[in-house]
């Protein structure tokens, strides 16, 4: 009996420490975490709290001295807390969360994770691609101001003028690395189902005859403007480009993000192409020519406003989908240099790299607190490959009418691809 009390005791005095040098790990390595990733201006710590029974997060300074939190992980919550990321979409889970009715989900729901073959490539593979931007025409390019229309010049270099919309590029890629990642036998999903489209199904013209009146009446119900500033909306005063850029955009973005999330993927390609930021107004072409990736983080305090970022940023530092962003982006940006021959980007290179980001630990991979790196719910690479203003890019991208025929773009949407096939391969052989 002695001898069974001695054991007994040692197997619970081992247990316990185990716990305790577990949770011990997890405070350091999630505060390590904030620290590396997730606060740009060192100015959050009013707003979370990592300690030896979880992670709290407080809507103000003054409810942390009350120890009144908005949200509480528990470590032994945050298993399942980081599966239903992936199972509901952010309202809902939210209010789960503040109802303090995480341990009350049935388990049957949790979605298991995947594994994909590497003998068949990407079978078993989820995949969602983002097509960056909307226009299908140089004249949809000038509402987004993201296009490029430079006239003939001999004294810049161009024997040609030059004339190109971003959404144009951004979609043909998507649709090129979507066939070559079906035919190693992944299911893709694209936000944009057709070139100048959006991910509301249909062009910014159609959604402005559709949804626009409807859509201001919806958000002055909800208080986001006031009775003066809805006339103002549905005056002939606000322009085109006015009802883009102050009510379009966003909400756009919010629907990608929605619809990417629905889809649940094991993760997701975010494609755009860089201009050069100093390059004045994209008159002329210029000289600089980097790749780069961006994943979640880097927020500032202004960025955690509202309750919905709060909980953004609750759910990036508890989950892996940074860790895998990461590792995805890594891939990715070294697939785009070898392939294109551009170099990638270091912190020094872009004002906006030093100014709203914070570096990795991996070459031309950066954290930004953009729309789409804080809502969607799956590891993700955001990538901008090569800047479409270098007078030799703008030359090659400016070939084709039909964008999916263009050299190029037939090299980055491969680049893509080989990154995807690294990232998986090198996952699954850990």
């Amino acid at each position: 009996m002695r001898a069974l009390l001695i054991f007994m005791f040692f197997f619970v005095s081992v247990n316990c420490f185990s716990q305790d040098t577990s949770v011990v790990f997890k405070q350091k390595y999630y505060n390590k975490k904030v620290d590396t990733y997730l606060d740009k201006q060192k100015a959050l710590s009013s707003y979370y709290t990592i300690d030896s029974k979880g992670v709290s997060v407080y809507a103000s300074a003054q409810d942390k001295l009350k120890s009144n939190s908005e949200y509480f992980i528990s470590w032994a919550q945050q298993q399942e807390f980081c599966k239903y990321s992936k199972e509901f979409n952010s309202n809902s889970l939210l209010k789960i969360v503040q109802d303090k009715k995480l341990d009350s989900l049935i388990s049957s729901s949790i979605k298991k994770e995947k594994i994909a073959p590497t003998q068949n490539k990407l079978k078993g593979l989820k995949i969602a691609i983002d097509a960056g931007h909307i226009a299908g025409d140089i004249a949809m390019g000038e509402i987004e101001k993201k296009h490029l229309n430079f006239k003939k010049d001999s004294l810049k270099g161009l024997s040609d003028s030059i004339q190109i919309a971003e959404g144009m590029l951004t979609f043909a890629t998507a649709k090129l690395l979507k066939e070559k990642l079906e035919a190693d036998g992944a299911e893709v999903f694209l936000t944009r189902k057709c070139n100048g489209y959006s991910a509301f199904g249909k062009t910014f013209d159609q959604w402005l005859k559709d949804d626009y009146k409807k859509t201001i009446d919806s958000l002055f119900k909800v208080n986001e403007f006031s009775l003066e500033k809805k006339k103002w909306y549905l005056s002939a005063k606000c322009s085109k480009r006015d009802k883009f850029r102050l009510i379009f955009k966003d909400l756009e973005l919010q629907k990608r993000a929605e619809v990417i999330n629905n889809y649940q993927p094991d993760f997701t390609i975010i494609i755009h192409f860089n201009v050069d930021e100093t390059n004045t107004g994209w008159t002329k072409p210029g000289t600089k020519n980097f790749d780069m990736t961006f994943v979640g983080g880097a927020f500032m305090k202004s960025d955690l406003a509202s309750a919905e970022k709060r909980f953004e940023f609750l759910r990036l530092l508890l989950s892996d989908d940074l860790e895998k962003s990461i590792a995805l982006s890594s891939s990715v940006v070294n697939s785009l240099e070898k392939k294109l021959g551009v170099k990638t980007a270091s912190t020094n290179d872009a004002k906006y790299l030093i100014q709203g980001c914070l570096p990795t630990n991996e070459k031309g991979v950066f954290c930004r607190n953009l729309q789409l790196t804080r809502y969607v719910h799956s590891p993700l690479v955001y990538g901008e490959a090569l800047y479409q203003d270098n007078i030799n890019e703008c030359k090659a991208l400016n070939k084709e009418c039909d964008k999916t025929k263009n050299e190029r773009i037939q090299q980055v949407a491969e680049a893509y691809y080989q990154g995807v096939l690294d990232y998986v391969q090198n996952k699954h052989a850990e």
